[in-house]
């Protein structure tokens, strides 16, 4: 497994990059760095199941471990999705990666941190790319008007 880090200062409040992050609307708009199109199925509450997908019915499903509202948020990745199906023989039932969102208030906003630990299989390159677009992406949403 690989441990990633990002982390961006956002000029606004907490609960406000929050809801910028898990927002169906907004999500579709920051995570366009992975994937035009990109949505999401679920709930984001502890124990609950999450698809990540793009229109082409390609992503990943996770189970959100732990849901403390605006203060942190983690995920373990527990399989694959191909063509709208979970794939049988993902790695990730046997593996998991796994997510961790965490929110902190500062005198100017919020700084938030994402923690991925994954494996190193080629994929990386990609995360280390497209995370800080998406960041930026969200710090744009979050720091427009409210």
């Amino acid at each position: 497994m690989k441990d990633l880090d990002f982390s961006i200062d956002i000029a606004a409040p907490v609960a406000r990059v929050w809801d910028c992050m898990f927002d169906p609307t907004a999500y579709r708009d920051w995570t366009r760095a992975f994937a035009e199109g990109s949505y999401y199925e679920g709930v984001w509450a502890a124990g609950r199941r999450i698809r990540f997908l793009d229109p082409k019915g390609f992503g990943m499903e996770a189970v959100v471990d732990e849901c403390v509202l605006h203060e942190r948020l983690s995920l373990r990745l527990v399989g694959e999705i191909k063509d709208g199906r979970p794939l049988p023989d993902s790695r990730l039932h046997d593996e998991p990666a796994h997510e961790r969102y965490v929110f902190s208030a500062t005198p100017a906003g919020t700084q938030l941190t994402v923690h991925l630990q994954s494996w190193d299989d080629g994929f990386t390159d990609f995360l280390q790319t497209t995370w800080p677009q998406a960041l930026r992406r969200l710090k744009a949403l979050a720091e427009s008007i409210h």
